[in-house]
């Protein structure tokens, strides 16, 4: 038996990992880019890995931790607390703990007290059906009220959405808050975020290493042109203009990629996934001669300055990994259509650094070392209204050829976590369908 796994970033490797685990196939991963790991992907600095696109984990991430005890990464996780701030008019506010949030300013303190309540009730909330017919807008200003919508939540979903802050279903909002408060120790005190010594790529590696060492083989530079569908069935694959067959192929890069490739799938069945759009990533990592502040991450409330957040990761891993340079990453979700894709490096980090002395007044710019920007297209699914209705399956209709990538995550958020789920339920699926031939 032989399948193809389509992507070489955590969905695709994990993928492969789990077919080997249950069933007995050769394995070939096909990405069209000169590296693993998609969205966690790396670039070198001062001889160290780093991720192009900031990453961190939680405790409760189920998947990945269960994932680095199987293979025996798990002292490999550097477990942290962490600073996190917003920044509104004109102030950065501590914004970790309940104390934080009751010194919160821009809220009366009424108000202060109800955000503060809002995530516990949200946390007890038992999902319903409701969760997918009302917005997070809806939702959020029944428990946060409108102060707390206005002058918290609503831009904390512009920064994530952009102009679709106020199209997402609930759910999406629900999850993430259930999801969070587990993240929580010390009585819902502290939380701490997790890093791997070295970079997630130590994980994206060990993946490569296991799957090639069970006889698996990784095809880099190898863009998909087309999947091969024959009268209902998938008999393979084309990729770099070159035909090549296989029993079973799984899918794993964005949804809207799917829809371009499979150009022989039924009509009724691609036409819902037109629905599902992406915005674009857009990240600067700005290397430092010095710190910023003592925050790992500073969300960013002002319409006028263009990034969302700024994370400081060296306020996470000490600068010392990194030869004693200062790692900023700027934060950017963006339309297609957004006039900063198309700008130069120079021209963005010009804006950028103006809009950074908005926060920092005594920024100078020759602590600037050097800045990379980094873009991905499809990196933020935007869920319709009662989205699970049209979420594709994992299993297509098209015999032998099945689909695993972020359109498929809802209501969860992207993540390595939730990655490493659509790779093992994926295989969980084509366990049971090879087994009942």
């Amino acid at each position: 038996m032989k399948i193809a796994v389509i992507g070489g970033g955590v969905a695709g490797l994990s993928t492969a990992y789990y077919i080997q685990k249950n069933i007995k196939a050769d394995v070939d991963i096909y990405e069209k880019s000169s590296d693993i790991g998609g969205l966690a992907g790396v670039f070198e600095l001062e001889g160290k890995l780093l991720e192009k696109y900031y990453h961190h984990v939680f405790t409760h991430d189920k998947y990945l931790m269960e994932l680095i005890r199987e293979i025996k990464m798990e002292d490999m996780l550097i477990w942290k607390k962490t600073k996190m701030g917003y920044y509104c008019n004109g102030v950065s506010y501590p914004f970790a703990s309940p104390l934080d949030i009751l010194r919160f300013k821009p809220l009366s303190f009424f108000n202060r007290l109800r955000l503060g309540a809002s995530s516990f009730l949200i946390s007890k909330y038992k999902y319903s059906d409701e969760l997918e017919n009302i917005t997070a807008e809806e939702f959020l200003i029944r428990y946060a009220g409108k102060e707390g919508w206005e002058k918290f939540w609503k831009p904390m979903m512009k920064i994530k959405f952009g102009d679709n802050y106020n199209r997402i279903p609930a759910v999406w909002i629900w999850e993430r808050i259930v999801q969070r408060v587990r993240s929580r120790t010390g009585g819902g005190k502290d939380e701490v975020l997790g890093y791997m010594e070295g970079s997630f790529y130590t994980l994206l590696k060990k993946f490569v290493d296991i799957v090639e060492k069970n006889g698996a083989k990784l095809y880099l530079n190898s863009g998909l042109d087309e999947i091969i569908v024959e009268g209902g069935v998938c008999k393979g694959i084309i990729v770099n203009n070159e035909k090549k067959l296989y029993d079973y192929v799984v899918f794993t890069p964005a949804l809207q990629h799917f829809v371009d490739v499979c150009k022989n799938a039924p009509e009724d069945y691609i036409k819902p996934l037109r629905v599902v759009k992406y915005d674009c990533s857009m990240i600067m990592v700005m290397i430092l001669k010095e710190k910023l502040s003592d925050f790992y991450w500073l969300n960013v409330s002002d319409d006028e300055i263009p990034f969302g957040g700024l994370i400081e990761h060296t306020n996470f891993i000490p600068k010392e990994v990194y030869g004693g340079k200062v790692i900023l990453y700027f934060s950017k979700y963006l339309n297609v259509n957004s006039k900063y894709l198309s700008m130069t490096e120079d021209e963005v980090k010009n804006i950028y650094v103006e809009h950074l002395r908005k926060i920092y007044p005594d920024f100078k710019e020759d602590l600037i070392e050097k800045c990379y920007i980094f873009k991905d297209r499809y990196a933020q699914p935007i869920w319709p209204m009662n989205y699970s209705k049209i979420k594709p399956a994992y299993k297509t209709p098209i015999k032998n050829l099945y689909m695993a990538n972020t359109s498929q995550i809802y209501p969860n958020d992207r993540g390595i976590n939730f990655s490493i789920k659509l790779g093992k339920e994926v295989v969980e699926t084509m366990v049971k369908d090879i087994s009942s031939k």
